[in-house]
C-alpha cells in the first residue's frame, strides 16, 4: 500500500483531493485482491472509477500546469496520454478475458507505479509554481 502524504501536495486543494482519492482507490483495490474479493463487479467498478478519474482529473491538472507555467507541463500531458493508452489496453484485455483476478492485479501494479512515478515525481513539481504565483 502507498499512503498519501502531505509532501505529495500540488498546492491546489482540488487536485490534491483527487490524488488522495486515487491513493485510497488503489489501496482499497489492493486489499480486495489480497483478500480474494475479485468479482466482475470489482473489475467493472475499477474500470469505471479510473475512467471517471481520467475524464475529471487529467484536463484540470493540465490546465493548472499551464496556468502556473510549470516546467513539466508538457511531460505531464504526454504521461496522461500514455496512461489513457495503457488504460485502453487494460479495458480491452479485461473485456476479452474471463479471468478477473489476473488483469486486475496487473491494473493495480500499473496504478501503483503511476502513484509513485507520476504523482510523487511529476505532479509534485506544480507546487513551487503555485507558491511562486501567490
Amino acid at each position: 500500500m502507498i499512503e498519501w502524504q502531505d509532501a505529495y501536495s500540488t498546492g491546489i486543494v482540488k487536485l490534491d483531493k483527487q490524488h488522495q482519492n486515487l491513493f485510497r482507490f488503489s489501496n482499497d483495490l489492493e486489499e480486495r485482491i489480497n483478500c480474494g474479493v475479485v468479482s466482475k463487479q470489482t473489475v467493472d467498478g475499477a474500470l469505471q472509477f479510473l475512467g471517471n478519474y481520467i475524464k475529471g482529473h487529467f484536463g484540470q491538472e493540465e490546465t493548472c500546469m499551464h496556468r502556473y507555467v510549470c516546467p513539466v507541463a508538457e511531460k505531464n500531458t504526454i504521461a496522461h496520454q500514455e496512461f489513457i493508452k495503457e488504460f485502453g489496453i487494460f479495458q480491452n484485455t479485461i473485456s476479452k478475458d474471463g479471468d478477473n483476478e489476473r488483469p486486475l492485479r496487473e491494473l493495480h501494479l500499473f496504478l501503483q507505479g503511476w502513484l509513485v512515478d507520476h504523482i510523487c515525481k511529476i505532479d509534485l513539481q506544480l507546487k513551487p509554481c503555485v507558491e511562486k504565483s501567490r
